[in-house]
């Protein structure tokens, strides 16, 4: 496990809920909302790029929060998809726009993160106390 101070954690956890929300959650048309990736996504080449450098990025802050790797494969396998989306001419790029994988992964690794907080917060609580930890 990766050994960061909560500090470290909720900053690393604010860069990854800003990708999150600038790649596919910028704009709100009723039920649907669009970001960065959907709008970059009709730009051939362009949208790709941004895609899988958002994705790395996100994934990348996951490990150096010490994220459980089941969380890391899972939003690697949505990116992933949404990535490869593309390929398909029109259509691709019409899926990027629906399909919010960035805002989903990164809420997954907010998530754990905000997990782990959680966990270390009980731990400093009851060491503070001279209680045994079990986790």
């Amino acid at each position: 496990m990766i050994d960061l101070t909560p500090a470290e954690r909720l900053v690393i956890r604010r860069r990854v809920d800003f990708v999150g929300r600038l790649s596919d959650n910028l704009i709100h048309l009723g039920p649907f909302s669009l970001g960065l990736d959907g709008v970059l996504s009709w730009v051939p080449g362009l949208g790709e790029v941004y895609s899988v450098v958002a994705g790395v990025y996100i994934l990348v802050q996951g490990v150096r929060a010490g994220v459980p790797p089941g969380v890391l494969v899972a939003a690697g396998l949505i990116l992933g998809l949404r990535s490869l989306a593309t390929v398909v001419p029109i259509a691709g790029a019409a899926f990027s726009d629906v399909f919010t994988a960035h805002k989903w992964a990164a809420a997954m690794i907010v998530r754990a993160i905000d997990q782990q907080v959680e966990r270390d917060a009980a731990r400093s609580s009851q060491a503070a106390y001279g209680a045994r930890v079990v986790v």
